[in-house]
């Protein structure tokens, strides 16, 4: 059992002007009602504890974080590196007396997560770092945030939390709840929608809710899977009869993979202006339901479940054992003969409607063995009672195959079953037709059995299918024109800029070549083949590399900088990467300057920041459009800042990518600077010719710096118009697209 003390740890941070109104001194602590965004870069199940306090458990993180917890201090999720969450409150998260959020952590032995404060779209300010002690036994630790003096651009109304770990015994930042303090501020409409407006990945179950708006006694209800069935024109829903006195709407049947519309008017009879016409706001369900993922079962359990007929025996395989995702899959050991078969039944407790969810298909993943008998015949089943079909698996060579396969069947192939009631599914084994054996045994493998509507597969997009919905439209022919005449080949008109103050060349060591600000890496430094020369290798959190002598060095730099390099993103989980950065310290100061590629979701987002103290004004973000354009491809990035005149810009492989103006902070206070980590966390990829000069680089001056002085960038073209590869998008690839125009070729 765990403890029930708690250990507080304070980490109130000093306050900082960032402009913008000053957040104000209301408000009552809430827990989240929406759990608005999740990653995890694993892409497999969530762990955490469950009710009991027993780790490691499978979780529903959008269960144990919203709302009041399933059991105060012993159930929580687990944030791995790199994962993280955020939830969304039901008002702007104001300043009071004392703390203003609490996030409580279970078990704590020494783990740490990041938390931003977000307006829950492109707005985050990072809050500091939540950190706990290494205890030796079982606690519980509040990490408590005071948001008093903050003034910010936006209101702030989500957290982000991201697992770090840096120093921690576990595998993640075990998150039991979190709480802030809020100010709902409903002006006379609806507000503070569930599902949030635009959020995917919706269960079909889902039930509707809202906060009422002032003085609303009553509400009608719009909802449908077109605009206009929540639009001006539109009609209430039916059912229940409108207006309703309820806050809430279970529109039942939802579909999957659909998109809907909603809208809530609010009804108040002495109100002159009644109805008070709501917002219309809109969520899109998720794309598969899942039939049975074998990770709810106790190891016997299994069979309670799935039937075991004829002579087959299943149980439950567990990690480390062949688990295709998460932590557990069903053994099958089976054996046939000319009168026997194997065969596990599972049996719904009631009649499953698959027809009205949408569904189309179902899939299955197995995995075979090396001694399994091949004269086996695999086979699906479905019945609805009084009709069953079996469908046969046509390649019994996968069977001695011991890597997963993904098995998609059509639901129409299932023969006059009644997909509206599906009484049970079953798995089997018999006697292939062809088989000229008596007998045979076999060990197989099942996970994750799911339903899908239509959706796109990899091996069905048409060529010219850009954003990849299987469907050639104008969607894609925007991309085109976008980049029309777009080449790899590039030649710009040079200038030689003045000499850099710091230039790492990477060739074998860490030397700055245009000074004495040396660097050297906590771990031992990696080179591999880079632009010129050679390149450095990061790996993520542990081989960030400290410059020497950063004080003198960026002692003449105070209004004007650029910072250049060649960069080289891996493949990888991590998100959050920071390439570059001066001194920070968690809760107390922000960095000077900050460079931030491919964060969160690929593509993701870009940050370059510079200016002392750090504000928003001191920030040029946005979104990256193409993954390659800072993953799995040599890229040359310039960052520049002019403080007289307020500009910042950035410049990706010679040309303009971003810019803005009043930007006039100055350059000052830096005494460390780091690459290959930092701020947001550590940078996963190569970077190479490494450039800080003290005044901002016109465009030229960056293409001589980046070419060694001819201005040529000849690079393969990584965007995907360029449908025949030849460097250029032209009219060859205008004619790929209007052969395949109108092409739809969703499965099935």
């Amino acid at each position: 059992m765990r403890k029930t003390c708690f250990l507080i740890v304070y980490a109130i941070f000093l306050a900082q002007w960032l402009g913008g109104a000053v957040i104000a001194k209301t408000g009552s602590f809430d827990y989240p009602y929406y759990l608005f965004d999740i990653y995890n870069p694993d892409d497999d199940c969530w762990l955490g504890m469950d009710a009991h306090g027993y780790w490691p458990v499978q979780v529903i993180p959008e269960k144990w974080l919203v709302g009041t917890p399933p059991a105060l201090g012993r159930s929580g999720v687990t944030l791995p590196i790199d994962h993280w969450v955020e939830l969304k409150f039901r008002g702007g998260i104001v300043d009071g007396a004392l703390e203003d959020l609490i996030l409580v952590e279970l078990d704590a032995v020494g783990e740490q997560a990041l938390v931003f404060l977000t307006d829950g779209a492109d707005y985050e300010y990072l809050l500091g770092l939540a950190a706990v002690p290494s205890n030796s036994g079982e606690s519980i630790t509040a990490v408590n945030f005071d948001i008093a003096g903050i003034s910010l651009p936006f209101i702030p109304s989500a957290v982000r939390i991201v697992g770090v770990d840096l120093r921690g015994g576990s595998p993640g930042f075990d998150l039991a709840y979190v709480r802030a303090r809020i100010s709902p501020s409903p002006g006379f409409a609806a507000c503070d929608p569930s599902p949030v407006d635009g959020v995917e990945n919706v269960p079909i179950d889902a039930v509707l809710s809202w906060s009422p708006g002032n003085s609303a006694q009553e509400h009608i209800v719009y909802f449908g899977d077109n605009p206009a069935d929540a639009g001006e024109n539109a009609t209430a829903v039916s059912a229940p009869a409108q207006p309703q006195l309820t806050e809430s709407y279970d529109p039942c049947g939802l579909k999957l993979n659909e998109t809907y519309f909603w809208r809530v008017d609010e009804v108040n009879n002495s109100d002159a202006n009644s109805p008070r016409t709501g917002d219309v706001w809109k969520f899109t369900t998720i794309d598969y339901l899942i039939v049975d993922d074998f990770e709810s079962y106790q190891r016997e359990g299994l069979r309670d479940v799935w039937t075991q007929l004829g002579y087959a025996h299943v149980q439950i395989s567990k990690e480390p054992g062949p688990v295709h995702k998460c932590q557990q899959s069903m053994c099958f050991n089976y054996f046939f003969d000319d009168n026997f078969y194997s065969e596990a039944l599972c049996e719904f407790d009631s009649p499953q409607d698959w027809a009205t969810i949408g569904a189309r298909s179902l899939e299955l993943f197995f995995r075979g063995g090396v001694n399994n008998d091949t004269g086996a015949q695999m086979y699906i089943s479905l019945s609805d009672g009084d009709v069953r079909t079996d469908i046969p698996y046509n390649d019994a060579n996968d069977l001695k195959d011991e890597s997963w396969h993904s098995w998609k069947i059509e639901l129409k192939d299932f023969v006059d079953v009644d997909l509206s009631e599906i009484k049970y599914i079953a798995i089997g084994f018999c006697k292939g037709m062809s088989t000229t054996t008596g007998s045979g045994v076999g060990n197989m493998f099942f996970d994750d059995i799911r339903l899908y509507s239509s959706r796109c597969l990899e091996e069905n997009k048409p060529q010219a299918d850009f954003n990849e919905d299987c469907t050639v439209n104008f969607d894609d022919l925007e991309e085109i024109t976008d980049n029309w005449l777009d080449t790899g080949y590039k030649v710009y008109h040079v200038s030689a800029p003045n000499a850099p103050v710091a230039w790492y060349k990477f060739d074998g060591n860490l030397n700055d070549s245009a000074g004495d600000a040396h660097g050297h890496m906590r771990v031992n430094p990696t080179y591999v083949p880079g632009v010129y020369g050679q390149a450095i290798s990061f790996d993520g959190y542990g081989s960030s590399m400290e410059l020497t002598n950063v004080v003198n060095l960026f002692s003449g730099i105070r209004t004007g900088i650029t910072i250049a390099f060649w960069q080289y993103g891996a493949t990888s989980t991590h998100h959050t990467d920071t390439l570059c950065c001066s001194n920070y310290v968690y809760g107390i100061y922000n960095p000077t300057i900050a460079i931030n590629l491919g964060c969160w979701k690929s593509p993701g987002k870009y940050n370059w920041d510079c200016g002392s103290r750090w504000s928003f004004n001191g920030r040029l973000s946005g979104r990256h459009r193409y993954k390659s354009e800072w993953s799995g491809r040599w890229n040359h990035w310039a960052f520049t800042k002019d403080t007289v005149s307020g500009r910042m810009k950035i410049y990706l492989n010679g040309a303009l990518y971003d810019s803005r103006i009043d930007a006039t902070t100055p350059i000052e206070g830096i005494i460390s600077f780091e690459i290959g980590s930092g701020w947001y966390g550590g940078y996963d990829g190569l970077i190479d010719d490494f450039r800080i000069y003290d005044y901002a680089l016109s465009g030229a001056e960056i293409a001589f710096a980046a070419t060694n002085g001819t201005g040529i960038f000849n690079q393969q073209l990584a965007l995907p118009a360029d449908l025949n590869k030849d460097n250029v998008i032209d009219f060859k690839d205008f004619a790929v697209l209007t052969f395949g125009w109108l092409e739809k070729n969703l499965w099935p």
